[in-house]
């Protein structure tokens, strides 16, 4: 079981960063068994944040690389057409 006093501060703390400064905290009852669960749902709401700030993180660098990527490699495109249905397209890569 959590620790009454001390988690019982960590869940409403937990709550108010939540529902944030603008929003009053739902009313719920107090108790050993609803402080236990609400602290479960702070956890797993907390390695959820952490989840999705190292995806974020990590799309923010492939973005990154991917930018100075094209921006170092140069990309030819010659389309050539022959009549009204062929065309042919030729790419040259230059680094």
């Amino acid at each position: 079981s959590y620790g009454a006093a001390g988690g019982e501060r960590n869940v409403a703390a937990w709550l108010e960063k939540i529902f944030g400064p603008d929003h009053p905290i739902p009313q719920y009852e107090v108790n050993p068994r609803t402080t236990e669960i609400l602290h479960h749902l702070s956890e797993r709401n907390r390695v959820r944040d952490r989840d999705v700030y190292l995806v974020i993180e990590d799309l923010k660098q492939k973005a990154s690389e991917y930018k100075s990527e094209r921006i170092s490699r140069k990309q030819s495109c010659i389309c050539l057409q022959k009549g009204p249905k062929l065309i042919i397209v030729i790419r040259t890569w230059t680094f």
